[in-house]
């Protein structure tokens, strides 16, 4: 017995000593966390504003992370995620403050997938860096391995150095999506589909081999639009014959640092450090860090930029609201858009006497029916109360569009890829696999044979596909006709110019599905001047960057997420397979009818 409270008391000690050192080790991350949060980076005179492509642009702030959160503690990390209103104001302040001195991009802009660093978001940064300019201020790159969209923002600058190791990787948009319906035949996976709209292709790569001729035409036309743009400003960046950068493309495919310099693609073929060290000598040296004076976007804001957050601010001000990822029923996540979410919050800027406009930012490819007239009936509830502008970014598509309808004004970029007005429905069903390994069902139903309908083991009937494609055609003719009271138009004029075809920017605005070209300050503009907020209204953020409570709250319960990698070809190719099943996972509209945008484009 003596034993055995000995040892009993020995493991409670030993228990009791661990809870303390884990305490007390929290206590200390939560000390280091707050003072790090409380510190303000002093800016040097004579610094250059770091503008890091190899860190995700993305329109909304970045979902929260405890990699990031304790990278934050190291003053010698990577920098931290920024968005695209939060490097526009960084531009716009450093062009009139005299500590700064110029701009230096760096990074390699990987073509990711997802919606971070689209092309109309670029356009936008890149607009900023031109208008910089204009303070007689420079602006620097440096290129080791850029993909077309990091060239596009980077052939800006007026002075491009080149990596003496450097591959240009330029190459214009592509889609290559994966068939599976000889894999899902083999398998005994059934796919049945209904949808409305001839280039709605989204349910292709299903039950088809290979591309339909009209999803091949609608892309062929979106991306020759899309590279039309982003070759003709490069060319003129450049100062470039009309034609050539496309012909130097296919001439060469990759494009070495030398060849790169001798076609004026580059100004010059220097190192780095040889760069470092020039730069050192004009503004004046880091000691600390053993580089040129700098600053990242994050730290700079985060000087020049008070926030006091927690306090009310009953000042006049702006929503902005941030529509970026898959449109998914109920509450969503991070990263997508949950209808019960974004109604709710879009109810509470229209009831706050305080927002006198809401600006509506979408990223959009669609997704749930369901969710995407959830937030359209909240929207046009505050339309009837104040002015809502939309700012289309890379994807404002399908759903994406459904959502934008409504809106009294609505920008975009020749880029920006619109449209896609259809609906489509998609069942599978496992009744050949079930059937060849012996697994068989029967049913009690208290109404009918359609108490049955979604049970996946059994293959719709013809009665079962009818009525389904009579719920597709309904919410196809509401889709018509919320896009024809928005946009003032004929049902049968937006027919025409639906069947679920995308179009880019441009063309969205000739057929009049789009106002005006224009980035997201513009849209901001338009709707402070429609609620009469002056040039520099307030902005209320939704969703908005998390403050060091919130952040503190999801430490325990997040699971850590790697840090920004450089270009990784076998990661990329994981990546790609695993956004093939979160579509497929996004696909949750109650009613399994889906407004979205056919396919992913690899952007390059």
């Amino acid at each position: 017995m003596k034993s055995f409270f000995g040892s009993f008391f020995g493991v409670l000690f030993a228990v009791l000593f661990l809870i303390g050192v884990a305490l007390v080790g929290c206590i200390a991350v939560i000390a280091l966390i707050i003072a790090n949060s409380e510190r303000r980076v002093a800016i040097a005179d004579n610094s250059l504003l770091v503008l890091d492509l190899a860190v995700p642009i993305s329109d909304a702030p970045p979902e929260f992370s405890t990699s990031q959160l304790f990278a934050e503690l190291n003053e010698e990390s990577q920098e931290t995620p920024v968005t695209l209103r939060e490097i526009l104001r960084a531009i716009n302040r450093a062009a009139t403050d005299p500590k700064i001195r110029g701009v230096f991009i760096t990074g390699n802009l990987v073509p990711l997938g997802g919606y971070a660093s689209s092309y109309p978001a670029l356009k936008e940064i890149r607009e900023g860096l031109a208008k910089f300019k204009e303070s007689h201020k420079p602006v620097y790159a440096y290129l080791e391995f850029p993909f077309t969209q990091g060239y596009y923002l980077e052939s800006v600058a007026d002075q491009l150095f080149v990596d003496p190791q450097a591959e240009f990787i330029l190459r214009g948009p592509s889609s290559s999506p994966l068939y599976f319906a000889g894999a899902l035949k083999k398998f005994g996976i059934g796919v049945q589909v209904f949808r409305v709209g001839k280039y709605k292709s989204y349910v292709e790569p299903y039950i088809r081999e290979n591309m339909s001729p009209e999803n091949r035409e609608q892309l062929e036309k979106l991306f020759a639009d899309i590279w039309n743009e982003v070759t003709n400003t490069i060319e003129r960046a450049r100062g470039l014959p009309h034609g050539s950068f496309e012909q130097l493309i296919n001439a060469n495919g990759l494009i070495d640092g030398e060849l790169a310099v001798k076609s004026k693609l580059g100004t010059e073929l220097v190192s780095r450090s040889t760069v470092i060290d020039r730069l050192k000598k004009q503004y004046g040296p880091d000691e600390q860090h053993r580089t040129f004076r700098q600053v990242t976007v994050s730290s700079y804001l985060g000087s020049v930029e008070r926030n006091i957050k927690g306090q009310p601010d009953s000042r006049p001000k702006i929503a902005v609201v941030y529509a970026e990822g898959e449109i998914v029923d109920g509450e969503g996540a991070a990263g997508n858009v949950g209808g019960q979410r974004y109604a709710r919050e879009i109810r509470k800027f229209r009831l706050d006497p305080n927002v006198k406009a809401i600006v509506l930012r979408v990223n959009s490819p669609g997704g749930s029916g369901f969710a995407s007239e959830e937030i359209y009936r909240e929207l046009e509830a505050a339309e009837e109360t104040k002015p809502v502008v939309v700012s289309m970014g890379g994807y404002a598509a399908s759903g994406g569009y459904y959502i934008s309808a409504g809106s009294k004004h609505i920008f975009a970029e020749p880029t920006t890829v619109t449209g896609s007005i259809g609906v489509f429905g998609l069942e599978i069903n496992f009744e050949r696999l079930a059937t060849d390994n012996g697994i068989t069902t029967d049913s009690v139903t208290t109404t009918n044979a359609l108490a049955t309908l979604f049970n996946p083991v059994k293959q719709k009937s013809d009665a079962d596909l009818a009525m389904l494609q009579k719920a597709t055609d309904r919410f196809y003719g509401q889709f018509l006709t919320r896009v024809s009271q928005g946009r003032h138009i004929t049902v049968e004029q937006v027919n025409d110019i639906a069947q679920g075809r995308v179009w880019s920017g441009s063309e969205a605005a000739k057929i009049k599905l789009v106002d005006e070209m224009g980035g997201l300050n513009a849209a901001i503009a338009y709707a402070a001047n429609l609620a009469h907020l002056g040039d520099q209204p307030r902005i209320k953020e939704f969703p908005g960057r998390k403050d060091l409570s919130e952040k503190l709250k999801e430490l325990f319960k997040s699971t850590p997420r790697p840090p920004v990698a450089r270009f990784d070809p076998v990661g990329l190719g994981i990546r790609e397979l695993e956004n093939e099943l979160k579509d497929i996972r996004a696909l949750n509209d109650p009613e399994g009818v889906y407004a979205r945008f056919p396919t992913d484009i690899q952007w390059n």
